[in-house]
């Protein structure tokens, strides 16, 4: 599979495709089916919440997919947990201003 390549910053990600990256990362994370996942997300009305430390975990995978920091830790208020749609709204956003990662060693 080619998605563990590098994106190049000036190829960026439609929210679609960032959406589904990130649920195929959470699907990892939890060790879940993404088929299961999109099961719930259905049944909780399009979205599904996430923890922090999932989000924290889909970021990195996300990161080393792309290969460029996308968000920080400090990006996620820890009053409330993030959802699929706002983790991908918060990566979006990041996106044009996001750094090229420091180590590019896979």
């Amino acid at each position: 599979m080619a998605n563990t390549a590098a994106v190049p910053a000036e190829l960026e990600p439609s929210s679609e495709e960032l959406a589904t990256a990130i649920l195929e990362a959470l699907a990892a994370v939890r060790a879940a089916p993404v088929g299961e996942l999109c099961e719930e997300m259905a049944a909780a009305g399009g979205d599904l919440e996430i923890d922090s430390r999932e989000a924290e975990a889909v970021i990195a995978m996300l990161e080393k997919r792309y290969g460029r920091t996308l968000a920080k830790v400090e990006d996620l208020e820890p009053e409330c947990l993030p959802s699929i749609e706002s983790l991908a709204e918060l990566i979006y956003r990041g996106w044009p201003s996001g750094r090229p990662l420091a180590q590019s060693g896979s």
